[in-house]
């Protein structure tokens, strides 16, 4: 199981490198700088937050540590707007 999940409200595209998050409930899009978008790709495909930050090391030239604190600030952001799926707590 992906470490997150968007809701299924929350439709995101990332087809040219910068991601959009559509809330389609309230027909808000939330952009994300390519960092963000990064994150949140790995996110999507990652199983655990060691597994997401492996992926993230790989492209984004940052510490385990700050990599993790981006990831949890992402996942926090996206919990507060309630685009992640209602059981998905995300990295804390």
């Amino acid at each position: 199981m992906p470490l997150v999940r968007l809701a299924e409200h929350a439709v995101f595209d990332d087809t040219d490198g910068a991601g959009v998050i559509l809330d389609t409930r309230r027909g808000v899009y939330l952009t994300l700088n390519s960092t963000a978008t990064l994150m949140l790709r790995a996110a999507l495909h990652g199983d655990t937050v060691d597994d997401v930050v492996g992926r993230l090391r790989e492209q984004i030239d940052a510490t385990d540590q700050t990599l993790q604190s981006g990831l949890a600030k992402l996942t926090g952001q996206l919990r507060d707007r309630a685009l992640l799926a209602a059981t998905q707590e995300g990295p804390r």
